[in-house]
């Protein structure tokens, strides 16, 4: 999340595409569903350990002579909230959005939540905050997440992607994973891997600018 360093990670293979060429299919999540191991230490893109990827819409246009590229929209995806209604990401376009992608199985997931929970209570007015929980069925099912969150008595809004579109939309094969949307809907900055307390605070800075 540094504007003077390179990203850690990006999707190359987004930019200038529609949605509708994301590599991951259907025919995929049989490989996939379940098998969204945490690591931070490995990722199927390579990434630093410490600084989340930040997309600021910007190249060294001074070596090149071009325009400048234009900001990646986020890509819009589908999932559902506690009473099983379908909910859209771009239904929050208008006010910054922090996406958290989640699961009980996942340690680190766990550890960054109360984090979450007190940015949430600091922030809620200013930005739309959408935890996402990564149901795939098997190790995570939607009764589990909804019981971990009433146990743990966190207040920020969850969603269940039970169809594992966002997760297959953002390659969220590595739990957790955040984004940081802006208010006009582009793809700020992202970040495989936990957060800790200045990062997530970077994060948030770059997108109420």
């Amino acid at each position: 999340l540094s504007n003077t360093n390179p990203p850690d990670i990006s999707f190359p293979e987004y930019n200038n595409k529609d949605i509708s060429e994301n590599p991951s299919t259907k025919d995929s999540q049989a490989e996939t569903a379940g098998n969204t191991d945490n690591t931070d230490e490995s990722n199927n893109l390579d990434k630093n350990d410490s600084e989340p990827a930040e997309n600021d819409g910007s190249q060294a246009s001074e070596e090149t002579g071009q325009d400048e590229p234009k900001k990646l929209e986020a890509f819009d995806f589908t999932v559902y909230d506690k009473e099983g209604q379908q909910v859209q990401l771009s239904e929050f376009f208008g006010k910054p959005i922090i996406v958290n992608f989640w699961a009980t199985w996942c340690p680190y997931c766990i550890d960054e939540m109360p984090l979450f929970e007190e940015n949430f209570n600091k922030y809620k007015d200013d930005i739309h905050f959408l935890m996402v929980d990564s149901v795939d069925g098997q190790r995570e099912t939607k009764e589990k997440g909804e019981k971990f969150i009433k146990d743990k008595g966190y207040t920020f809004p969850v969603y269940f992607d039970l169809d594992l579109d966002a997760t297959y939309t953002y390659q969220a094969y590595s739990l957790p994973t955040t984004l940081f949307i802006d208010k006009d809907g582009y793809l700020i900055a992202y970040h495989p891997g936990m957060l800790n307390e200045d990062l997530l605070k970077k994060g948030i800075e770059l997108i109420l600018e």
